[in-house]
């Protein structure tokens, strides 16, 4: 005799506990999961035992969720195309090979101890999942400076052209906007929304936070800089003329100044120390022989009582089989929709409609001017220029050499990704660097360009389309076709984010457990 839902949900809390019974009712549709929401593995350990997973894909989604059923008593095999785990979450250092679907070839020659993370780079502070795996795992973390007030921002309508301090065009504007709403303020142009005690306090807050003077006027601020600087004796220092409001509304650098107001980017920001991949070398540790590499995925075929993989494996060319009970597939959809599968027409056309983007890094080696000769340590710059971001390490500050990222934006559709060749790509980012910093160009060398759109087994970086929204198709891929289960950023409200894989891995793993649980 079957069991109601209501007598399930009754044993899976007696076994599991309360978190595990709401877990469960998530999973079934039967609770609101907010896109915000992060779903925590509430199944009980063994209860997978003598159940087994397939999983395709050895990103971040497939190594959280063949880490998390082996501790569930589940039997995993999880087939990875490289040679390497990780997925999108790549560091280049001495000896990396790049090679792009073009043909296209560069080998890594930094000095020994340099990196770069050429796809994540940044834990955000508020991606529980991804930190709680960093504790588990034991990889060791540090502070990731993703915005400096010391940074430069430079717009051909500003300054001549000349590149400004974040701080300056900051507290400028904040000078000049706080301004412009105290005179209204005064002027009685307000009075429909303000009485008098708050014009009264209102213009008291705007005194401070736009460092007005006493007869509310912005003349400048020690908050935007110093053309002298304050030393001992006479010396008090001489702060910057103020930018011209004109022009700073001219520059319209409004979203590089705003850019670590987003909620995933504020601080304080995380990375792993000596690189962002030592997050799937420690899982690739745990896991062992769970994982197979090399092992290229050619077709997906099921029935009522399981499914069957096929894969290629690149070491010896043979074909080799793969049967169990259920799947997580946790590939792009940009290599899904190529393979040999045995999906509903709905799904596969969803899927073959599917369009990534093609993010870029140009990296280089150098001495650290930026640091010794600006100031500048962490945070990224902005320019409006085909290369608009110039991004500094917050690794092994004020030591003698770094890498600086020279690049960093969406290929499809921009200035950058109409340059014809990667020479002319190099160049470009040569320029940017040498418009915020005159004459230090010369000092790059070794330069690393990785396109994503180019890098086999990803053919992409992202799905596109996916903000603010998610993109047609997005209730199609999340849900099960069969005995196949979807995990990956793009099956997640953290499009492009490392936590949206793992809680993509967590929503996989829960619909499996439940359906297990159900018998």
């Amino acid at each position: 005799m079957g069991l109601s839902r209501r007598d399930f949900l009754m044993r899976v809390g007696q076994v599991g506990g309360y978190s595990a019974a709401f877990t469960m009712m998530q999973s079934l549709g039967l609770l609101p999961i907010a896109a915000s929401a992060a779903p925590t593995v509430g199944l009980s350990a063994g209860s997978g035992k003598g159940t087994s997973v397939v999983i395709l894909g050895g990103g971040i989604a497939g190594l959280a969720a063949a880490y998390e059923l082996g501790k569930l008593g589940y039997t995993c095999t999880l087939l990875e195309a490289r040679e390497r785990a990780g997925g999108r979450n790549w560091t280049v250092r001495n000896g990396t090979k790049v090679d792009f679907t073009n043909g296209f070839t560069q080998n890594c020659v930094f000095a020994e101890g340099l990196y770069q993370n050429v796809g994540p780079a940044r834990l955000a502070s508020i991606h529980h999942t991804m930190l709680g795996y960093c504790r588990q795992l034991g990889v060791p973390l540090e502070v990731e400076i993703n915005a400096s007030r010391s940074a430069l921002l430079q717009a051909d309508q500003l300054n001549g052209g000349k590149a400004v301090r974040n701080r300056q065009a900051e507290y400028d504007t904040r000078g000049h906007v706080s301004e412009l709403l105290a005179k209204s303020i005064q002027r009685g142009a307000l009075d429909q929304e303000l009485n008098h005690d708050d014009k009264e306090q209102m213009i008291a807050f705007l005194q401070q936070y736009g460092d007005l003077s006493p007869d509310l006027f912005y003349k400048g601020s020690r908050r935007s800089g110093y053309k002298a600087s304050p030393g001992a004796g006479e010396a008090v220092g001489v702060p910057l003329d103020p930018l011209d409001m004109r022009a700073l509304l001219k520059a319209g650098l409004w979203r590089e100044l705003m850019e670590e107001d987003e909620i995933d980017w504020q601080a304080t920001m995380f990375q792993p120390i000596g690189g962002m991949d030592q997050i799937p070398l420690a899982f690739k540790k745990k896991l062992g022989s769970v994982i197979r590499q090399r092992a290229e995925v050619v077709q997906i075929r099921q029935n009522s009582s399981g499914v069957k993989i096929v894969y290629r494996d690149l070491a010896t060319g043979k074909h080799e089989t793969v049967d169990a009970d259920y799947c997580i597939c946790a590939l792009p959809l940009t290599i899904l929709k190529t393979m040999d599968t045995d999906f509903s027409p709905e799904l596969k056309a969803v899927i073959a409609a599917a369009v990534y983007d093609s993010a870029y890094k140009i990296a280089w080696e150098s001495r650290r001017f930026w640091e010794q000769e600006n100031n500048i340590y962490g945070g990224i710059s902005f320019l409006q220029q085909p290369v608009d971001t110039v991004w500094y390490p917050s690794a092994s500050l004020f030591s003698e050499t770094g890498v600086i990222l020279g690049g960093y934006g969406i290929e499809n559709g921009s200035e950058f990704g109409k340059l014809p060749d990667p020479e002319a790509k190099l160049a470009a980012s040569r320029h940017s660097i040498e418009l915020l910093h005159p004459g230090r160009s010369q000092e790059l060398k070794n330069p690393i360009y990785v396109s994503w759109g180019h890098i086999q087994y990803n053919l992409g970086s992202w799905i596109g389309g996916a903000d603010p929204g998610p993109v047609p198709g997005y209730e199609l891929w999340t849900q099960p076709q069969g005995r196949v289960y979807f995990a990956g950023d793009h099956t997640s409200h953290y499009v492009g984010w490392q936590e949206g894989a793992a809680l993509s891995a967590h929503r996989a793993l829960n619909q499996i457990g439940a359906r297990v649980a159900k018998g």
